[in-house]
């Protein structure tokens, strides 16, 4: 996705909300995050992503055509989307191989291209074979980093869990879906380092990279993630919905300037610092995210803090934002 922010972890990739109502199932618990990793995914993102698997064998083969698929997917990382979708449950090569024949047969891309996806795919992932034995003894140094990441999360949320959610969704105006949000940890990620796809069932599953960010920006990462899953779950009946409504992503506009996607960015950023740490910075001010923006963001920052607090509606906070983005003399 080329998106023009920092070479590091740029921002955090989505998807598009399914325009239905919310489907709650009244007898699931409420809504929590729930980490996976696997040593058949992390292969497959690793030879997606490492520029060192390219030069090393059983690797190299598998990496090239990852990198030619790439290209013919136009570099944009959620074009990887009907593949991603399908690694939820992958403990192997041979799951992968399975659930890539799952694939849809050609992806049109915009413009019209069309890629044959599911043979691309079942060839990347019949490379991955003689790669799976030597990436075993990779895994046994790369687990504990995965580990760590959701040692972090029950240490930091943990217990605060559910009142850290309670505060996000009322925040958004959403309803809980009562879901298990999957978070998927991997060792890398595409830039720009953790992404959200829809998975089979057409619920939102999400991959983060354990180098993505260290202590809160980690879990503002992780929280940024899980809101596009509940996004997809609750359709426009949120905050995200109304301002979709009132301020359309521009056609063919990056979807880090969405309104709605911004506005994810600056209340994941809010509820990590009050519920989890009255001392987090914003991701999108330590990456930049925000000054690339553009002055609605500060306008948004400011109008959304004023409505937390009581002082504006959420019509008015949104009233203001519009404003902000509004060209000169109009």
């Amino acid at each position: 996705m080329a998106l023009a922010v920092s070479a590091s972890l740029a921002v955090l990739a989505f998807t598009t909300p399914l325009r239905t109502a919310p489907q709650q199932a009244l007898a699931a618990p409420p809504s929590h995050v729930v980490f996976h990793w696997s040593p058949a995914i992390d292969l497959y993102f690793h030879v997606r992503v490492a520029e060192s698997a390219l030069a090393a064998e059983p690797f190299a083969p598998a990496a090239k055509l990852a990198r030619e698929l790439d290209r013919a997917l136009g570099g944009m990382a959620l074009a990887w989307g009907p593949l991603d979708g399908l690694l939820p449950g992958c403990a192997t090569v041979a799951d992968l191989q399975a659930a890539f024949a799952r694939a849809p047969e050609r992806l049109t891309l915009r413009g019209g291209t069309q890629v044959e996806l599911r043979a691309r795919a079942l060839e990347l992932a019949a490379a991955l074979v003689p790669a799976e034995e030597a990436f075993a003894e990779l895994w046994k140094e790369r687990e504990p980093r995965l580990a760590a990441v959701r040692a972090l999360w029950t240490e930091r949320v943990g217990a605060k869990e559910r009142a850290l959610l309670d505060f996000h969704l009322a925040s958004l105006g959403m309803t809980d879906p009562r879901l298990a949000l999957p978070v998927y940890l991997v060792g890398e990620a595409p830039w720009p380092g953790a992404l959200t796809v829809f998975d089979e069932r057409r619920q939102g599953v999400s991959f983060v990279a354990a180098s993505a960010g260290e202590g809160s920006t980690l879990l503002e990462i992780v929280l940024h993630e899980v809101t596009h899953s509940l996004d997809v779950a609750c359709g426009e009946r949120s905050a995200l919905g109304e301002l979709r409504a009132r301020l359309p992503a521009p056609e063919g506009a990056l979807r880090r300037g969405d309104p709605a996607h911004v506005l994810m960015f600056v209340q994941s950023a809010e509820s990590i610092r009050r519920m989890i740490d009255p001392d987090h910075h914003d991701y999108g001010d330590l990456e930049d995210v925000y000054a690339r923006l553009g002055a609605g963001v500060e306008a948004l920052r400011g109008a959304w803090g004023d409505h937390l607090a009581g002082r504006l509606t959420r019509a008015e906070a949104f009233d203001l934002y519009a404003e902000s983005l509004a060209p000169a003399g109009k």
